[in-house]
């Protein structure tokens, strides 16, 4: 008896101290982990409360906080984590488990370069150790009520200065089993300050698919700037993203994701480091239409761009999307390309269509003496059938010209063969008092009014091209000249001037053809060039220019003949003049130049016989009326004039008339007659011009050349007419 009590006794005593020992096993297990946790894996620990319950055969840990190498910021936190095992399934050798569920975890991810603050948490590799070459059987498992409840993880990158936070984070996944046909799971989160996540997962074991639906609504894209630093020059992008995705991937082939489903983007915001809104658009969307990882194919149904506003500044050096982009050159030309072994499939894309809504583009020029300001607004454009493979990519587009004049066009063009291609563009009355800082830089005038129409047409295929261009401007006029020393040295102003036809508008066609295959061939410096040698001919050939105004041959123009000796205007010459004072009147802004040219030896010769017949006709009168026109009568054979020579210059029969003359009539009266000539010629085409058809006097200018040095060919009695700008 006293055995089976003793018996008893041990049994209670053993059973006492399995009682005891179970019931502070999870205290002593939690203070030998928090004791021990810098020995077991080099970091601090601290466990609030640790709870077995042998009946469920639950496990219940509070308030854990796992600390990062310094002892003191915190790695990883929950407040409670529990789990509820199963262990009568391990007869059927599966691990089972009713729940799991882990409350408000906390952890932060610090990547500083290389290195993350959880390296020293992960257990070096025995490069020692024999490899397990046996064949292992599927793990089998079955989980149930997976649970998160509301978890945040922090992400630090330090060398980009970069903090990503989800808060709110959530996870509910009903069943996961190792035999079971599909599993359900939703994750749902808080990204940022308004950023919401929603995933809703289906597992199809039994096929190896997935089948992810993925929700996001405004999040932040702004933590994303600092990995864009070094493909750009970029200061910030904000914006917050939406999306609406359906996912659908294989479990056995990685690469084999296919995606669908639509996305955009709000309040869209690029700014670069001059604090400048680079790129915004208070919405940019995209239907994503069929996009697969594994054949590399990119298809979008419909990108459209509400509102985009684009700011293109152009300053000495560069302009400021080339500075925005110039990272990524950089970046290019240095990396090593590594060119593998294995073909990969080539990449394929399509869009539907791409769309832009009342965009604008804001352009100011620094490069000038003062800055060009201007805005392409109201800027709408669709293209559609975009893709790699297309032929026939249509592209319309139109838009305001600084909120007056309009610029519209249609083209289409080809990704199989880029040289072949179609345009039509129009231009209609752009105001070109806007460009005044152009005009002045480069013609040292400002434009006071003005306006452009210019209608393109081209059609060009690999070995032909066909370009018209047609321009109209209205109004042309330019202001005072200006200080500017950039100036070019070419009449552009009065060309552009002469150019004007009778209802003071330009006109002129540039056709263009050739084969654009050539490599000297360049559509653009071909039509500056026909520019430039239309300019050129209205300044060499002012009257060609006004042929419309002159209303006779403008060769005839160029101009005003004299006979040698004369000092009066003759009808034909005021005919002519008159010809030229009305061209003047309908473009009062011109400057005639008549400079007079003479052949001083021809011109003196007749002057010695004139004034040698003058002396004869004052014998015979004393009237000066009577003596000009008796003069002019007079022919140089006279026999009462030979006479009258012979008297002073007996020889004159043998040295002819003219050099008889010479000798009667003294060489400084001769000079003083020919000046008296060339005034009287300068005073009479003066006169005729302001006097008698009223043209301003600044708007004549009047002058004799330099006779000494002149030219064989501009020895001649006449004026040389040229025209010039005020």
């Amino acid at each position: 008896m006293a055995r089976i009590k003793k018996r008893y006794f041990v049994l209670g005593t053993l059973s006492l101290l399995v009682f005891i020992a179970l019931f502070f096993l999870s205290t002593f297990t939690k203070n030998y982990l928090v004791k021990n946790s810098e020995k077991l894996i080099h970091r601090k620990l601290e466990i609030a409360e640790m709870h077995f319950n042998y009946t469920k055969v639950s496990l219940q840990v509070k308030n854990l906080a796992l600390f990062e190498a310094n002892k003191t910021d915190t790695f990883v936190s929950f407040s409670e984590f529990y789990i509820n095992f199963n262990p009568w399934a391990l007869l059927q050798r599966e691990y089972s488990f009713a729940e799991i569920r882990l409350a408000n975890p906390r952890i932060q991810v610090i990547q500083d370069g290389g290195k993350f603050n959880f390296d020293s948490l992960i257990p070096k590799k025995d490069s020692l150790k024999a490899k397990d070459t046996t064949a292992q059987e599927p793990l089998r498992f079955l989980i149930r009520n997976i649970q998160l409840v509301n978890g945040e993880v922090k992400y630090v990158d330090v060398p980009k200065k970069n903090v990503v936070e989800m808060k709110n984070l959530s996870l509910n996944l009903p069943l996961i089993a190792w035999n079971n046909k599909e599993s359900d799971m939703g994750v749902d989160f808080r990204m940022g300050e308004k950023g919401h996540v929603i995933v809703q997962a289906k597992v199809d074991n039994l096929n190896n698919k997935y089948h992810i639906n993925l929700t996001t609504k405004d999040i932040q894209i702004q933590p994303i700037t600092n990995y864009l630093t070094d493909y750009f020059e970029v200061k910030s992008m904000n914006g917050l993203l939406s999306s609406d995705l359906k996912i659908v991937g294989d479990m056995k082939d990685v690469m084999n994701v296919q995606l669908s489903g639509k996305a955009s983007v709000s309040d869209f915001i690029v700014e670069d480091f001059d604090s400048e809104k680079l790129i915004s658009a208070p919405k940019v969307s995209a239907t994503l239409k069929d996009i697969n990882m594994k054949t590399f194919h990119f298809g979008f149904g419909k990108i459209e761009a509400s509102q985009p506003n684009f700011l293109l500044v152009r300053n000495t050096k560069m302009t400021n999307f080339e500075k925005f982009i110039l990272p990524y050159f950089s970046t290019e030309s240095n990396a090593t390309v590594a060119v593998a072994a294995t073909t990969e499939p080539s990449v394929t894309y399509s869009i539907d269509t791409i769309k832009v809504d009342n965009g604008l583009i804001s352009f100011t020029d620094k490069t000038l003496n003062r800055p060009f300001s201007y805005e392409f607004n109201n800027l709408n454009l669709t293209m559609n059938n975009f893709s790699e493979s297309a032929d026939r990519i249509p592209f319309d587009f139109n838009m305001k010209l600084n909120d007056k004049g309009t610029f519209s066009g249609k083209t289409v063009w080809s990704m199989l063969h880029p040289m072949n291609l179609e345009f039509n563009g129009k231009i209609n009355r752009m105001d070109l008092m806007s460009f005044s800082p152009y005009s002045e830089f480069y013609f040292a005038s400002p434009i006071t009014q003005g306006w452009f129409n210019y209608n393109l047409s081209l059609k060009m295929n690999p070995t032909s091209l066909t370009n018209m261009n047609k321009v109209k401007i209205d109004e042309l006029e330019f202001g005072k000249r200006t200080k500017d020393t950039t100036a070019m040295k070419v009449p552009v102003r009065l060309g552009l001037y002469l150019m004007k036809d009778k209802n003071g508008e330009i006109q002129f066609d540039i056709p263009v053809s050739g084969n654009p295959s050539d490599p000297q061939y360049k559509l653009g410096k071909i039509i500056w060039k026909a520019f430039g040698k239309m300019m050129l001919k209205a300044v060499t050939s002012p009257f060609t220019a006004m042929k419309d105004l002159a209303g006779t041959n403008p060769e005839s123009l160029k101009t005003l003949p004299f006979d040698i000796a004369q000092d009066s205007l003759t009808q034909e010459q005021r005919d002519k003049m008159e010809k030229l004072a009305s061209i003047l009147k309908k473009k009062p802004d011109l400057i005639l130049q008549l400079v007079q040219t003479s052949d001083p030896e021809k011109e003196k010769n007749r002057i010695a016989i004139q004034l040698t017949k003058t002396d004869y006709i004052e014998t015979q009168t004393k009237e000066p009326v009577a003596v000009k026109k008796l003069v002019s009568e007079l022919k140089d054979d006279d026999p009462n004039l030979l006479d009258f020579i012979r008297k002073t210059v007996p020889d004159l029969d043998a040295i002819g008339l003219q050099q008889a003359c010479l000798k009667h009539v003294s060489a400084s009266r001769i000079e003083s007659r020919f000046q008296e000539v060339l005034t009287s010629r300068n005073r009479a085409v003066t006169d005729f011009f302001v006097q008698k058809q009223g043209i301003p006097a600044e708007g004549v200018q009047v002058s004799t050349a330099d006779l000494n040095d002149l030219a064989q060919e501009l020895r001649i009695p006449q004026f040389k007419i040229e025209v010039s700008l005020k």
